[in-house]
C-alpha cells in the first residue's frame, strides 16, 4: 500500500509528457509552417532580383499553392498540438494532486484549498469547518489480512464519505489511513451531523476482509477554534486525539 497519498504521482506525470512524441512533432510542424515556405519563398524572390528564364515561370503559381499548403498542414499540426499540450497539462495536473489509490486529492492539494478557504471564509464571513479522520486500528488491518485488505478499507471510506458529501465538500487524503475533509459554509453543528453520519456508514460498511471497521473523528471550526490554517488544523488535530483517547469510533469534543 502507498503510505503516503500521490506521493510519487509527479514524478510519473513527467514521465508521460516526457515520453509523449510531442517535441518530433512540434519539428516537424514547424518546418512545414515556416522553414520550407520560407526557403520556398526566398528562392521566389531571389529568382525575380536575379531574373528568371521564361521557361520556369510557369511554376511560379505551382509554388506559390505549395507554400500556402505547407503553411496550411503545419498550422492544423500546430493547433493540434496545443490541443495535446492542454490535455497533458490537464494529466498532469490531475496526478499531481490526486492520490492513486483512492482517487481523492492529495496532501499537496489540501494545503492548497485549506488557504483559499480560510481566505474565502474571512471574505464572506460564513462559516468553515475542517474534519481529520482516522481509521481505527489500520495497522492491525494490514498485519492481519494484508495491504489488499488495507488498500480496498481506504478506498470503500472514500466511496461513502463521496456519497455523503455535497459538491463543496473537498476530501483529501493526508497521509496513510488519515483523511482531511473541507466543509465551506458549514457551522460546527452541522459538522457534528455530517461527521457522525460518515461514522455510522463506516460501521454498517461490509468489508472484503469481513471484519467492522470504525473511524475516529476531530472537527475544527472557523473562526471559533481558530483564525489561521495552521491553527485550524491543529483544533481538528486536537479534536481528533480526544476521539482516540475516549475510545475511538466517535468524534472528539
Amino acid at each position: 500500500m502507498d503510505p503516503e497519498g500521490g506521493g510519487n504521482a509527479a514524478p510519473r506525470a513527467f514521465r508521460v509528457m516526457r515520453e509523449s512524441p510531442i517535441r518530433q512533432r512540434v519539428v516537424i510542424a514547424l518546418a512545414l509552417s515556416t522553414v520550407i515556405p520560407t526557403l520556398i519563398l526566398f528562392y521566389v524572390l531571389l529568382m525575380h532580383i536575379v531574373g528568371m528564364p521564361p521557361e520556369q515561370r510557369g511554376y511560379l503559381p505551382a509554388l506559390a499553392l505549395s507554400t500556402m499548403m505547407l503553411m496550411v498542414g503545419g498550422g492544423a499540426i500546430i493547433w493540434d498540438l496545443a490541443r495535446e499540450a492542454d490535455r497533458a497539462n490537464t494529466r498532469w495536473r490531475d496526478l499531481s494532486l490526486t492520490d492513486e489509490l483512492t482517487g481523492a486529492y492529495n496532501r499537496r492539494y489540501f494545503d492548497l484549498r485549506l488557504h483559499e478557504e480560510i481566505a474565502r471564509a474571512e471574505r464572506s464571513g460564513h462559516p468553515l469547518c475542517l474534519m481529520l479522520l482516522d481509521v481505527d486500528h489500520f495497522k492491525e488491518v494490514n498485519d492481519r489480512h494484508g495491504h489488499d485488505a488495507g488498500d480496498a478499507v481506504l478506498k470503500e471510506i472514500c466511496r461513502i464519505i463521496q456519497a455523503q458529501s455535497r459538491a463543496a465538500t473537498t476530501l483529501c487524503r493526508y497521509g496513510g489511513d488519515e483523511f482531511a475533509i473541507l466543509l465551506p459554509e458549514t457551522a460546527w453543528t452541522g459538522a457534528l451531523v455530517y461527521g457522525d453520519r460518515i461514522r455510522t456508514s463506516v460501521n454498517r460498511a461490509t468489508f472484503p476482509h469481513a471484519e467492522p471497521v470504525s473511524i475516529s473523528i476531530g472537527l475544527g471550526a472557523f473562526p471559533d477554534d481558530a483564525r489561521s490554517p495552521d491553527d485550524l488544523f491543529k483544533a481538528a488535530d486536537t479534536s481528533l486525539y480526544a476521539a482516540k483517547a475516549g475510545g475511538r469510533n466517535r468524534i472528539g469534543g
